[in-house]
């Protein structure tokens, strides 16, 4: 049985070991990314149960999501002290490597709940698990002679990360939509069994430093150990707040990007698809910044990894400002083009490599030999105590939705009055409250016969002659395969318009406009085509007039409920179609002999709907100062903190 070597060998190169390392990390992470782009599709569409389709409902899906993502980001941890302590990096990376092909083999060949269970747990385990191992693993490889080479490589692991990423947003998405999940999970599956593959064959030429295990626990619950860790622990907590921002573009910059016009290079992007650009910009500025940027800082002062970070934190605050000034321009009824966010991904991508690539080096040579798998699991806790503080914001920033708690059994009126300065309109909701519940109607399992494509127009609008107007339509694909073709065109004009189909610019995307010549009706039609089935269409009306059109209230559906369940009411299809700022009120029309209930009793009568207090261009105005904050308040963090640098030591011949 052969000894492998146990400390880099004294040399200027870079190790041998390195191109096996990076290899097996762009294909790990196009197997992770490939299944987390098509997951929550896949359960919301495709789905099985025991009798047939059971997709889930988007809020179960992203709750599922979302759990997955938090365990993901929990156990590097654990894989960390795992190493550390028992088997070494190399044993864990290959042992939870194997259960990471397990979750991929679940996901492809079990389409129910019982394989999405397995499936996500052992890829959580296995991705998560392996996660600090890697990357110290990558710093194992160097000694002190080639210590200078360690930046670069570490640019590199980063450069195929994102490589990887690319890849399988792009591939994955398609492999689902042609041929399914098993095909879809399989592919990602077969890239993670070549990236074990691929490890295992470096197993020769690698450094396996060993465990130090009593020694782990003895150098981590030191003296010394505790302040390296509380030390380090205090740059991550900063670090964390970049993280609060970097991963909203997950979120909220799609949900922005919805709203823009996102005809580029003359195709119409997917909200979704925007954040490919990430991994791309990543592999550009990678070189560039080693190359240019890094130098010319250099012949200014000296750039240590604190000032690299520091900087970071900085470059990432105008990646909120811009989003901010989009929901600004999206308030006032304009359609900012895409091309406004891929700048705000330009900040947050040079931030991000500012920040996470000289993270991943600093921590590797901050941690004692017994400790560098788990400090770099302490770094990775910082990307999950950035999303829970983004998640707390959510959460406390949200105003009590309009709800009240019926008395008596019977039956309430409720009516919602909007007003938008000039005029009011009202809507009625009926609430019916018994002593219990109603049963839930038994649901039916419907085999035969797709979903079609569901296609919106959008809400009645009124404009002035003259100017400029734009559509705000939306389509899902149901249970059809292919690519959107859109279309619009007119098919009623007021007598003496002068329009016709021609007039409307980008009539092909979802988002197009027109300007009305003559005061009247403009019906449109939108026409969506998914593939080569046929077209759904729906219409929606343009009023061109120089009055101002009062709001249009709707107070939502009738609800049946139990006494004593709190009812909470949703007005949120609510609009003006002069797009004016509205304002609302609840209040109680009718209610059943004997109950005491009054408009005092409603909460939350002056909202629609559950509302955000920070709403538009304050939430990311808001992230943006806090990022801000944190770049000042960690100046003196950066002067305070001493490093010092714990490298493997070197040998001068091979074990053999």
């Amino acid at each position: 049985m052969p000894k492998y070597l146990t400390a880099p060998l004294k040399s200027a190169s870079i190790p041998k070991g390195i191109p096996y390392i990076i290899g097996n990390e762009a294909a790990e992470r196009y197997s992770f990314y490939g299944m987390k782009a098509i997951l929550v599709i896949f359960m919301t569409k495709y789905l099985m149960g025991q009798d047939g389709p059971d997709p889930m409902s988007d809020e179960e899906a992203k709750t599922w999501f979302h759990l997955f993502n938090s365990a993901v980001y929990f156990t590097p941890l654990l894989g960390a002290i795992v190493a550390d302590v028992f088997f070494g990096k190399y044993k864990t990376i290959i042992s939870l490597s194997i259960v990471y092909c397990l979750g991929h083999l679940a996901l492809a060949i079990d389409e129910s709940r019982l394989g999405l269970s397995v499936g996500l747990t052992l890829i959580a385990i296995g991705a998560g698990g392996i996660k600090p191992c890697v990357s110290a693993h990558v710093g194992d490889q160097f000694g002190k002679s080639n210590a200078p080479l360690l930046e670069k490589v570490f640019g590199w692991f980063y450069f195929s990360i994102n490589l990887g990423a690319f890849a399988s947003q792009i591939m994955t998405p398609i492999l689902l939509d042609r041929f399914g999940p098993q095909i879809a999970f399989g592919v990602p599956g077969g890239l993670m069994l070549m990236a074990t593959i691929v490890f295992w064959m470096g197993r020769n030429v690698f450094v396996h430093i060993p465990p130090r295990r009593t020694e782990f626990v003895k150098e981590t619950f030191s003296l010394k150990g505790l302040s390296i860790i509380g030390r380090l622990c205090i740059i991550y907590l900063f670090v964390a707040m970049f993280w609060a921002l970097f991963d909203q573009t997950g979120s909220s910059w799609v949900l922005q990007a919805d709203k823009m016009d996102r005809n580029w290079l003359g195709i119409e992007w997917l909200p979704s698809q925007i954040g490919a650009i990430n991994p791309v910009m990543i592999m550009v500025f990678i070189p560039i910044f080693s190359m240019l940027v890094y130098p010319a800082i250099n012949r200014v002062f000296p750039l240590t990894p604190m000032r690299k970070i520091s900087i970071g934190f900085f470059v990432a605050v105008p990646s909120f400002l811009i989003p901010g000034w989009i929901e600004l321009q999206i308030a006032n009824g304009e359609l900012p083009n895409i091309i406004w966010q891929l700048l705000a991904y330009v900040f947050i991508t040079a931030a991000e490599v500012f920040i996470s690539i000289t993270c991943l080096e600093f921590s590797y040579t901050q941690a004692p030999k017994s400790m560098k798998s788990l400090i770099l699991g302490f770094f990775l806790m910082s990307v999950s105590l950035g999303n829970l503080f983004t998640a707390g914001v959510n959460h406390f920033i949200l105003n009590e939705p309009p709800s009240f708690t019926p008395d008596i059994e019977g039956q309430y009126q409720l009516e919602l009055i909007a007003d938008d300065g000039s005029a009011k309109s009202s809507a009625m909701v009926s609430i019916q409250v018994a002593k219990e519940k109603p049963l839930p109607s038994e649901k039916k399992l419907i085999i035969e016969g797709e979903a079609s494509p569901m296609v919106d127009a959008g809400r009645l609008v009124a404009t002035l002659t003259g100017k400029t107007v734009r559509m705000y339509a939306t389509a899902s694909k149901g249970d059809s395969r292919g690519r959107f073709t859109y279309r619009w065109t007119f098919v009623n004009l007021p007598e003496s318009s002068q329009l016709n189909d021609s007039s409307l610019q980008n009539p092909m995307s979802r988002n197009p406009q027109f300007v009305p010549d003559v005061e009247g009706e403009y019906d449109l039609q939108f026409s969506v085509k998914v593939g080569d089935g046929e077209p759904v269409t729906d219409l929606v009306k343009v009023i061109a007039t120089g009055d101002n059109l009062p709001p249009v209230a709707d107070a939502g559906e009738a609800q049946n409920t139990a006494l004593g369940e709190v009812v909470k009411l949703n007005g949120d299809n609510t609009f003006d179609p002069n797009r004016d700022n509205l304002t609302y009120q609840w209040r109680i029309v009718s209610k059943p002999d004997n109950s005491k209930l009054t408009d005092k009793d409603l909460v939350g009568a002056e909202f629609p709907t559950q509302t955000s207090i920070l709403k538009g261009a304050n939430y990311y105005f808001f992230f943006s100062g806090m990022m801000f904050l944190s770049a000042i308040l960690f100046i003196p963090v950066a002067r305070w903190y001493k490093p010092q640098e714990y490298l493997q030591d070197e040998k001068t011949e091979p074990t053999t």
